[in-house]
């Protein structure tokens, strides 16, 4: 089967939560969805449709087509509350908000990566041989070679013979980064994800992901799902490995009889606001409430830096890649000739 894209696994979100909060059917609608589609999206609509046509649940269908797995267990959750569309509608703005931040990395860096390459080839092919030329006329006049232009030299003599390195390195980067893009964007696991590697970025991700744990909570809670079940099914779709363990580890502690405050001391794993949450709902009775507001909290979190990010990001590139790439560029053509200028005219 072939590589279903971030985008296109939004898609099939928003169309399965369209199809289930109309009522309709999920395998005829799956199946007109397969007729409009292309690509990895047919294939997998078609064989979604099939597997539910022949009585396979949803989630057991899902499993089978091996889609992310912590897609199938948002799927899981938000079956056992009752409440699918809305545990979906919480995965399709999280995946909309990475494709969005994915865009915005791409026309950011689109600049300064045109510059970097502009100014690669012009050093090989022309600023290369212009400093090997100084060094030989500093040769000429018996004049000592400075060590600036020296090492230039040798950058160029070294690029002269390995010139496609860089540009195969380029390639790499650009394949790792079309091929990142699939649906597992939704787990977000570390500097395996580039898109982890720009700053906030991860921040961000991980604010979304606090918001849909809290949310997906709040709807177990509030349909009579005890807590440590609930806690393992939504631990399970928080794409956090610490979250995770720690909801494990609290869900264990619970069913052991014991309280939230005893277990204070050993929240590890658990954003504090969170964790004051769940010890407080505990305590109040109020706990779908007080999840829901610490969801707004996280979202608000999130897209606010979202934006921030948005808007920033873009002229810091073009200032530290750009930038950078023009200053050296000119620094080691005229650079060097400013320095030869002053070494002919020093007695």
């Amino acid at each position: 089967m072939s590589t279903i894209s971030i985008e296109q696994l939004a898609a099939l979100n928003d169309e399965i939560a369209a199809l289930v909060k109309g009522g309709m059917p999920l395998e005829l609608g799956l199946r007109e969805m397969q007729h409009d589609s292309a690509g990895a999206l047919q294939e997998i609509t078609g064989a979604l449709a099939g597997r539910l046509q022949q009585g396979a649940s949803l989630a057991e269908a899902l499993e089978a087509e091996k889609l992310p797995v912590v897609y199938r267990q948002v799927v899981s959750a938000g079956l056992r509350a009752g409440r699918l569309p809305a545990a979906l509608e919480a995965v399709s703005g999280y995946a909309r908000e990475m494709i969005e931040l994915r865009r915005q990395v791409v026309l950011a860096m689109m600049y300064p990566l045109i510059v970097t390459l502009l100014a690669y080839v012009l050093f090989v092919c022309f600023v290369a041989h212009v400093v090997e030329r100084f060094r030989e006329t500093y040769e000429i006049f018996r004049i000592p070679v400075p060590w600036m232009l020296q090492l230039t030299a040798d950058v160029a003599q070294g690029l002269s013979n390995w010139w496609w390195v860089c540009p195969l390195l380029f390639l790499g980067l650009i394949v790792w980064w079309v091929a990142s893009g699939g649906a597992q964007v939704l787990a977000f696991r570390g500097l395996t994800q580039p898109l982890a590697w720009f700053p906030y970025v991860g921040t961000i991700s991980l604010y979304f992901r606090h918001a849909n744990f809290s949310d997906l909570l709040a709807l177990l809670v509030e349909h009579q799902v005890p807590l440590p079940e609930g806690l393992r099914l939504v631990g399970g779709a928080s794409a956090d490995p610490r979250l995770e363990g720690a909801s494990l580890e609290l869900a264990d502690a619970l069913e052991r009889g014991q309280l939230l405050d005893a277990y204070w001391g050993r929240k590890a794993g658990w954003p504090p606001f969170l964790f004051w949450v769940l010890a407080a709902g505990q305590r109040q009775s109020e706990l779908p409430r007080l999840l829901r507001h610490a969801a707004a909290i996280y979202r608000r979190q999130a897209l606010t830096l979202s934006r921030w990010f948005r808007t920033i990001f873009p002229i810091v590139a073009a200032i530290a890649i750009g930038g950078t790439v023009t200053v050296v560029y000119a620094f080691t053509l005229f650079g060097s000739l400013a320095q030869f200028w002053m070494d002919l005219g020093t007695p």
